[in-house]
């Protein structure tokens, strides 16, 4: 999501990088012209787009702008309906609203395979999401079964033998 949010020009010299195929070539600068994941406000400024998005074409589809707004977690849009005919009709506007602003979607996922028939394979996630992936969230992670529709959290035990200390207790 975040390389099909294009920086303004006068920005992109803020954001070069050097590159080489070899050790022995000299470096080449290049200027990186969409906004870099990993970098701090690379977060702020997707969501900040999606949220223009909704509300510059929120005027056609309300209830898709809604759904934008709120059921959007980092780049991953989690929304339901309550029939197949609804998410379908969702699934479409949802789609419309995001290509005009440039968004592909991608790995879709649903608990009703028919809402999935219509996409390549290749569009679609496997059947557990990892919901909350933040590299230095170790301990617990929430994920969805799309074939169960259910949730799980996924939990690591630290298996140590020692004694356990405050210090231990509690990692950095």
């Amino acid at each position: 999501m975040y390389r099909q949010i294009l920086v303004h020009s006068s920005h992109t010299p803020l954001q070069k990088i050097l590159w080489r195929n070899d050790e022995n070539d000299k470096l080449d600068t290049f200027e990186l012209t969409t906004v870099t994941y990993g970098t701090s406000p690379a977060s702020f400024l997707a969501t900040r787009c999606l949220n223009y998005l909704a509300e510059i074409e929120g005027t056609h589809h309300p209830q898709t702008a809604e759904a934008v707004l709120r059921d959007f977690y980092m780049d991953d849009l989690l929304t339901g309906s309550n029939s197949l005919s609804e998410a379908k009709a969702l699934r479409g506007q949802i789609i419309e609203l995001l290509d005009r602003g440039g968004f592909q979607l991608r790995k879709w996922s649903s608990n009703s395979p028919e809402l999935l028939q219509d996409f390549p394979g290749a569009a679609c996630q496997d059947s557990l999401l990892i919901i909350n992936k933040k590299a230095n969230d170790r301990t617990l992670g929430l994920q969805w079964s799309s074939n169960g529709d259910y949730f799980q959290f996924m939990v690591s035990i630290n298996e140590n033998k020692g004694r356990i200390t405050k210090k231990a207790f509690y990692p950095k």
